[in-house]
């Protein structure tokens, strides 16, 4: 029975976090500008202190959706390291959907916040 709720909730975080990488990736990609698939995976390993453990798989396929809605667009860059790299960067459709996303996401932890202390209270 634990292990079955272990399953659940596992599955659960797997889907909160896989719907939040897209956000992650438009903020990094506004943050930092152009960047290729494995940095991207780093820099969200590194700014949540290892909390986030994207595989390059989970990387790229949201970096696929996010071509075919025309939010980022990619193009091939040199590297200092071998061969070129695709990079990545934000479209004007992917700023003023980062734009809606950063309002809607607030909104949602607000609507959380307050289910929680009514639920302390």
């Amino acid at each position: 029975m634990v292990d079955d709720i272990g399953k659940h909730v596992e599955k659960l975080l797997k889907s909160i976090r896989s719907g939040f990488y897209a956000l992650i990736i438009l903020e990094l990609l506004n943050k930092h500008g152009p960047l290729y698939g494995y940095k991207i995976k780093v820099l969200i390993e590194e700014m949540s202190n290892g909390v986030l453990k994207p595989s390059e798989s989970t990387i790229y396929e949201t970096l696929k959706q996010l071509m075919k809605n025309k939010l980022i667009k990619s193009f091939w860059g040199t590297s200092e390291y071998g061969p070129p790299r695709k990079y990545y960067e934000l479209t004007e459709e992917g700023l003023l959907a980062l734009k809606t996303l950063r309002s809607e996401v607030k909104k949602l932890i607000e609507v959380i916040k307050s289910i929680q202390k009514e639920d302390m209270g």
